[in-house]
């Protein structure tokens, strides 16, 4: 789910990398002179635009903040995040100009309570061919949303005969999260009905499809019970809008998360939407089409993946897609995937020939992935790049562009923009340059220029918070790769479908069975002082992206670019065994402990009854020259229980008390019909049965003060279960949260399906393909979900079936408003936070909360006994 929050405002320079590189290949590197750095902005989810009258590029992001350049280098921030509501560059007074709109979203209301804003994503677009009332043409054409909840969204459009406005908004096109029962959702009390007067639906309805209308409200958009059926349903966010190759059919595509991503054509006469008003499937993609959403061609089931940007390229003759998966705070994952089609509606593929429309299930393995979260030697690391858009220039010079996070210590939000340039591969990929765009141009190159050590980014395919390991290969002499990775390489002349030189080198990398096509590009580094150095940027025909920045060839900075990327590998804090690397970027490490009896040279850890601080030694060497690296880390003690219900023990008036092994005792209580029943496996077991729809009925409330004293070593839920098959997969079978009268966050739970979650300042869950498994019905289960600063893991019968690793220590900070700690709705077979219905027929029973995380070890024990 994506969840915003308001971000901090960002000032220029601070994130100007801090120390000096000595990089580059066997001759000595090239130090160019340092020129002040770059004017910063921070604008989020950017989407850039070039003016026709006089060229100038401006950048527009969420929270109405915004910037101007003359060269895409020196940026000039003309708003910020809600700097002034009243008076808003582009935007004018926010509550008057989007009063329509804030009726459904986006002020005062769900997730922006309190007299707040989500006013997100605006793009802005000229079309020459929009009719005024006077009879002149051309509009500039600004299209955004606003948002209260994960589902409730809209997106209307803005028009001005001038690039700085004023703009008048003329209309809202798509809404999202609406229902047939009218109930309201997250923090909110407002009423989601589909015919509410001030939404479209009812009109549309009535004008019918042979008048611009539609049929009928779709069941597709509905569960059974009436609520939003967000697996097929989009969040009516992030719209871009475009034209198609011949500059005459204007479309928009948005979408985020819930159902995926849609294509709607408009009317470029008017910019209002040209609604299919019936279902069908679309005769050239195959996808589907909504009769007022549009055509799907992404995503689905609730599976990561926002921010869509569609550009036409007429030298390639392409339609490129690209969207952003994972959550987008700094550690949440989030990344910029790409996709192509020769048609607008699709089918949109990426490298390995997967389309986007069926990437509704296993979504990491969809898409080429631009960049992860990486670190340079001696460079500031780089974190969730994403929600990008994209140029070609008037000289067909191609950009990408997006906010940056970074990895700082503490680590906050803070983000800027950032601008890469692109090259078009032997494939016709717009490849990534390493480094962020300084006016350098690309150039052929002698071999001599490009053979040489690498520190080497292999940015994958998943959606992982954590810092990738940096590795390092040689471009051998004789065409050789050696290294982290073996295998070949060559280098051949660019050039485009007429056989013209482009300027520049193409780059063949053959690893195993992956062949990477890229090219080489001579690129000044973002060092403090920065050197001009060989790079070179790859799309591999699986979907990963490889970067390679050259290194010196000599053994003192082999080692250290060694050391400092063990960084990557190392806990800070862990309750279970690591393992500790012996080699690093060809460099050999050896490793001692100062306590071997709680985690010994090898990283094999034996929980201690209390914490404790491990200090680990590397010994990292490489040719004649070492270096010694220390690591402190916290073996977290073993897990205690805070609460245990065995229900052994019969009820009394209601009430429940907890195991003799429980550090607290307050009772748990039995609601509506949930009893005590005798199991013919189990004994005695806590059984709950409702009708369908049933929502906080009969379940188990678990004492107020279960998570009050939960700490930074986290917590552990375990159960054995037995779920009738008619339950619903999004049923909690364990959630806490703050309120059951007003639900909001702090939040955990684990679902029918086995999605693990939590949100408190800071979110992470496992679901989709890192969920191997999401149980059998009808059967007992053991469960088993931990939850610490690192991340959350799923056990199913003993066994890891989900697991994500992520920074979520603000989770677990009692001085934040919304952490853990504060979740004090606290209940079995019922969850509340997002309404979803009780569970139909399950039997629980040995329900355990825990301060701390269990081992792996401490889990297929607890199964097995």
């Amino acid at each position: 789910m994506k969840k915003r929050e308001k971000l901090k405002k960002i000032f220029s320079g601070i994130f100007t990398a801090v120390f000096a590189v000595t990089l580059i290949p066997a001759s000595l590197p090239e130090t160019v002179s340092a020129a002040p750095p770059a004017s910063r902005v921070s604008v989020h989810d950017p989407s850039i635009f070039k003016d026709p009258v006089d060229d100038t590029y401006y950048v527009l992001g969420s929270h109405i903040a915004s910037a101007s350049s003359e060269d895409l280098i020196d940026w000039e921030q003309i708003s910020t995040d809600y700097g002034d509501t009243s008076a808003a560059p582009f935007y004018g007074n926010l509550q008057e100009t989007f009063a329509e709109p804030f009726q459904w979203a986006g002020y005062d209301d769900g997730d922006c309570s309190g007299g707040n804003y989500a006013v997100w994503a605006p793009d802005i677009v000229y079309n020459p061919q929009y009719e005024w009332e006077d009879g002149s043409k051309g509009a500039y054409m600004i299209y955004l949303c606003t948002s209260s909840t994960w589902r409730r969204s809209c997106i209307g459009y803005m028009v001005s005969k001038e690039m700085d406005g004023p703009y008048d908004y003329i209309d809202t096109l798509i809404y999202s999260g609406f229902t047939t029962n009218g109930n309201p959702d997250g923090n909110s009390t407002r009423n989601t009905k589909w015919d509410n007067d001030y939404l479209n639906l009812k009109e549309l309805v009535e004008l019918g499809p042979e008048n611009g209308g539609i049929s009928e409200v779709s069941d597709n958009w509905f569960t059974d019970n009436g609520d939003w059926d967000n697996n097929y349903a989009p969040n009516a966010i992030d719209p871009t809008v475009f034209f198609d190759a011949q500059g005459e059919h204007l479309y928009m595509t948005y979408g985020s998360w819930s159902g995926g991503l849609f294509i709607l054509e408009l009317n470029p006469a008017t910019g209002e939407a040209y609604y299919p008003g019936v279902d069908s499937v679309d005769e050239v993609s195959g996808n589907y089409t909504d009769r007022y959403f549009g055509t799907h061609i992404a995503g689905g089931n609730h599976q990561s993946g926002e921010a869509p940007y569609i550009l036409y390229d007429e030298a390639t003759e392409y339609y490129y897609l690209y969207e952003t998966y994972g959550g987008l705070t700094a550690d949440g994952g989030y990344n910029m995937r790409l996709f192509r089609s020769e048609n607008v509606m699709g089918p949109y593929l990426d490298a390995a020939g997967n389309n986007a429309a069926n990437s509704g299930s296993g979504n990491s393995s969809y898409g080429i992935k631009l960049m992860g979260n990486y670190e340079f030697y001696d460079q500031l690391g780089k974190k969730a790049a994403g929600h990008n858009s994209a140029l070609i220039d008037d000289d067909g010079a191609h950009y990408l562009v997006h906010h940056q996070r970074f990895n700082i210590s503490p680590q906050t939000e803070q983000h800027e923009l950032r601008i890469h340039q692109q090259f078009l591969n032997q494939d016709q990929w717009p490849v990534t340059a390493v480094y962020e765009y300084t006016g350098e141009e690309i150039a052929h190159y002698e071999n001599s220029q490009v053979i040489g050590s690498y520190e080497f980014i292999n940015h994958g395919t998943d959606s992982s918070g954590n810092m990738l390991t940096t590795q390092f290969v040689n471009l051998n002499e004789d065409g050789t790769v050696s290294g982290d990775y073996t295998g070949n390489w060559t280098k051949t002349g660019a050039s485009d479908a007429q056989g013209n030189d482009l300027g520049y080198d193409y780059l063949t990398l053959n690893i195993g069975d992956i062949v990477y096509k890229g090219v080489f590009f001579q690129q000044t580094n973002e060092a403090g002082s920065p050197q001009s150095v060989m790079t070179f940027s790859a799309f591999g025909n699986d979907n990963t992206s490889v970067w390679g920045s050259m290194m010196p060839n000599s053994d003192e900075n082999r080692v250290n670019a060694a050391a400092a990327s063990l960084d990557t590998y190392i806990p800070s804090a862990t309750a279970e065994s690591i393992t500790l690397p012996t080699s690093v970027m060809g460099a050999e490490v050896t490793w001692s402990s100062s306590n071997s009896s709680v985690m010994d040279e090898s990283g094999n850890v034996q929980p201690p009854q209390e914490e404790t601080v491990v200090t680990l030694t590397a010994t990292v060497s490489f040719g004649t020259a070492s270096v010694n690296k220390e690591y402190n880390i916290t073996v977290r003690a073993r897990a205690s229980l805070i609460y245990g219900f065995d229900f052994e023990t019969p009820a009394s008036e209601g009430g429940l008390s907890p195991t003799e092994a429980s550090a607290k005792s307050g009772n748990a209580s039995l609601m509506g019909t949930a009893a005590l029943v005798d199991d013919s496996e189990r004994g005695n077991v806590l059984e709950i049965t409702n009708e369908a729809g049933a929502k906080g009925v009969n379940f188990l409330r678990l004492p107020e003060d279960t998570f009050s004293t939960v700490t930074e070593r986290g917590y552990s839920v375990s159960m054995w279960a037995k779920v009738s098959a008619d339950s619903w997969e999004h049923s909690a079978l364990f959630e806490a949260d703050n309120s059951a009268t007003a639900p909001n966050y702090p939040m955990t739970r684990i679902g029918v399906n086995l999605i693990a979650r939590i949100n408190a300042n800071g979110y992470s869950d496992v679901q989709g393909e890192l969920l191997t498994s999401n149980g059998v019905r009808d059967q007992w289960e053991h469960i088993v979900y931990t939850v610490n600063p690192d991340g959350i893991k799923v056990y199913l019968n003993g066994q890891l079936v989900g697991e994500e690793k992520k920074n979520i220590a603000s989770c677990f900070d009692d001085s934040n408003a919304a952490s853990i700690q504060k979740a004090v709705n606290v209940s079995v077979g019922s969850g509340f936070i997002w309404n979803d219905e009780d569970v139909r027929n399950a039997r629980f029973d040995d329900v355990k909360v825990y301060d701390g995380t269990l081992t792996a070890e401490e889990i297929m024990s607890a199964y097995q006994n």
